[in-house]
């Protein structure tokens, strides 16, 4: 996998061929830290995944289902449009641990002021050449603003990058 990093120490970008891991590439280490930190079961999401597809996302989702303990350890909300929105806040105000999703769910969460991110220890764009490409560039602004709004220390806090290619303008 080729790293660069980016804005600072802690932001990565992260390119390597599609089939080669990388979504087990972001979640083991993210998994592996939130519980050495034993930050599951807060109630708030300590990680956010966003994907460019359904797809996509409910492949991170089985990823990261995959590398639980044991079936309590914490949980994973997987959100795109298409499904009941009703159902995705129920889960939200029980308390997620991890969430993934597409973009304009993700929005329309926030909108609805479902989404507290002031715990967020992680966001991972995952096929981030593809997610810009579709033209999400400005929903991912969108949800980058309103974290770094209510992330109480922006240094705790990494942003990353994953895909296959990542074109001179990402």
């Amino acid at each position: 996998m080729t790293f660069r990093r980016i804005y600072d120490k802690e932001d990565l970008i992260v390119r390597d061929l599609t089939g080669s891991g990388k979504t087990l590439g972001f979640c083991l280490p993210m998994v592996t830290r939130l519980r050495i930190e034993r930050a599951f079961g807060q109630g708030k999401p300590q990680a956010m995944i966003l994907a460019p597809t359904r797809e996509l996302a409910i492949q991170i989702s089985k990823e990261l289902q995959a590398l639980k303990h044991h079936d309590r350890e914490y949980n994973v909300l997987t959100v795109y449009g298409g499904t009941s929105m009703y159902e995705q806040t129920s889960e939200l105000r029980r308390g997620v641990d991890i969430f993934v999703g597409t973009c304009g769910r993700v929005i329309d969460h926030m909108k609805r002021g479902n989404l507290d991110f002031s715990a967020l220890k992680y966001t991972i764009l995952d096929e981030a050449d593809q997610m810009l490409n579709l033209g999400f560039k400005e929903n991912v602004e969108e949800i980058m603003d309103t974290v770094k709004g209510q992330v109480p220390n922006i240094n705790d806090f990494q942003f990353l990058m994953f895909s296959a290619t990542i074109p001179r303008w990402v």
